[in-house]
């Protein structure tokens, strides 16, 4: 029951794993982490960008402004002002380190907030030759990692007049004094882009948060109509042509399950009307088949059975009466002169004849008992449930029914009956061959004992005359 109980689980998340919610619920996450995750990307990158920028161009303009404060000072050499200045700008401000130099790059004033060791990045000598002045430059150490911005800018003495062109080189160096090196962490900048990456995960993080339920009922709501009415499409293909979709909506969905609708309807339309005539034509089909068989069964010129047929009901009624203990008589008839009238008369004669006969014969018969032509002029009849004195009366009946009938129709034929009884008690007889053989014999009895007459067979073969 255990291992049921997981197999079943384990089907279940198979299923919903290989489901198509889960899959349009993955292909949602996945396409919002990518679009947050570019969009975090650029953000951080175009912010990084410039807060650098802006970080650098404070820097600039923080060197140039103390680049004029410390050319103010440098006519008169006051240059102990200019390391206190340096001084104070360091401990007040986020700057490192203050350097003012000469123009062959001797240091005249310095300050300095970091250790020696940091230092080490900016080189050997105070004045770098390979700097170009005003454009900072990011040092890094020796894992890459960036430490320090560095800038270095030109200290001009300050007798440069409106008439005088500031961007003209030669003019400009007869101006330069010196040069003002400082410097900052590149720390600062890195924290901030750090601030603004958490802030856009938690953002990536909140807006996932909110996606994922809200895109999953979403995809449930598109998902839950769509699984009904393929488990409604499933019941109708498995016969059940009664069942509809019970979903009513105004999208594609509504549309499909409307459409489903006018075809469920279509097909159990077409589908009783082909079983109604699938039932008409199985009726049809067993009426014809019973007219075949009662065609095949019957004589075509006197609609009695034919032998065939006979030998059948012989067995069936022979059956029954063993099995239930009761009698069963046969009577055999055969027409006296027969031959000489079809000779004399015609053929056509002769079969009138032998439809009066059967007529004659079946006016006197039961409903249970069977009548069939034997022969040529040679008819028999089966009597059920009846004795040969029953059947002798009732052979009687039919001779005299028949004898009348061929004076009123054919005065002038000379036409007769011999008939043989034989009764199954009587006679002793125990199979349906010797019935009917022992009722022929009587019936030549009959012929050969004068014709137009009734002979009954007993039980010793003597055969009784009426």
């Amino acid at each position: 029951m255990r291992y049921r109980r997981l197999y079943l689980w384990w089907k279940t998340i198979i299923h919903l794993v290989s489901s198509l919610q889960c899959k349009l619920t993955v292909v949602m996450l996945i396409l919002i982490f990518v679009v947050t995750a570019a969009a975090s990307g650029y953000l951080l990158h175009s912010s990084g960008r410039i807060a650098v920028a802006d970080h650098e161009r404070h820097l600039v303009h923080l060197s140039n402004a103390l680049s004029r404060t410390v050319a103010a000072k440098w006519p008169e050499g006051k240059f102990q002002e200019a390391k206190t200045l340096a001084t104070e700008v360091a401990d007040g401000h986020p700057l490192l380190y203050f350097f003012i130099t000469d123009t062959e790059g001797r240091e005249l004033a310095s300050a300095s907030i970091v250790d020696a060791k940091d230092l080490k990045v900016l080189g050997d000598e105070v004045l770098d030759k390979t700097m170009s002045p005003g454009q900072p430059v990011v040092r890094v150490d020796k894992n890459g990692m960036p430490i320090l911005v560095d800038v270095m800018v030109p200290i001009l003495r300050d007798s440069l007049t409106r008439s005088d062109n500031p961007f003209n080189p030669s003019r400009r160096q007869q101006n330069l004094a010196g040069y003002l090196r400082t410097g900052v962490r590149a720390s600062g900048w890195h924290r901030m882009m750090a601030t603004r990456l958490d802030l856009m995960v938690g953002i990536g993080i909140l807006a996932t948060a909110l996606v994922v339920p809200i895109g999953f009922m979403m995809i449930r709501r598109i998902v839950s109509p769509l699984e009904s009415l393929a488990g409604t499409m499933l019941r109708f293909s498995q016969g059940k042509l009664d069942v509809r979709s019970s979903i009513r909506r105004r999208d594609e969905v509504g549309r499909l399950a409307a459409s489903f609708n006018r075809m469920a309807d279509q097909h159990q339309h077409t589908h009783d009307r082909i079983l109604r005539l699938n039932e008409d034509l199985e009726k049809r089909v067993a009426l014809r088949t019973q007219q075949l068989r009662e065609l095949a069964s019957r004589d075509p010129l006197t609609s009695l059975f034919n032998r065939r047929h006979f030998n059948e009901m012989l067995e069936r009624r022979l059956a029954e009466a063993t099995r239930y203990k009761t009698d069963l008589a046969c009577i055999m008839i055969d027409l006296d002169g027969f031959k000489a009238v079809n000779d004399s008369s015609g053929h056509h004669v002769g079969d009138e004849l032998l439809q009066v006969t059967a007529d004659t014969i079946m006016a006197q018969l039961r409903t249970s008992d069977v009548a069939a032509r034997f022969g040529g002029d040679e008819f028999i009849a089966l009597l059920p449930q009846t004795d040969a004195d029953q059947a002798k009366h009732l052979a009687h009946r039919i001779m005299e029914q028949f004898n009348r009938t061929v004076k009123e129709k054919f005065p002038d034929v000379n036409v007769s009956m011999s008939v043989g009884v034989a009764g199954m008690a009587e006679a002793d007889i125990g199979d349906a061959e010797a019935l009917v053989r022992t009722a022929d014999h009587a019936m030549y009895e009959a012929k050969g004992g004068g014709k137009n007459r009734i002979v009954t067979a007993d039980a010793a073969w003597n055969p009784a005359v009426t």
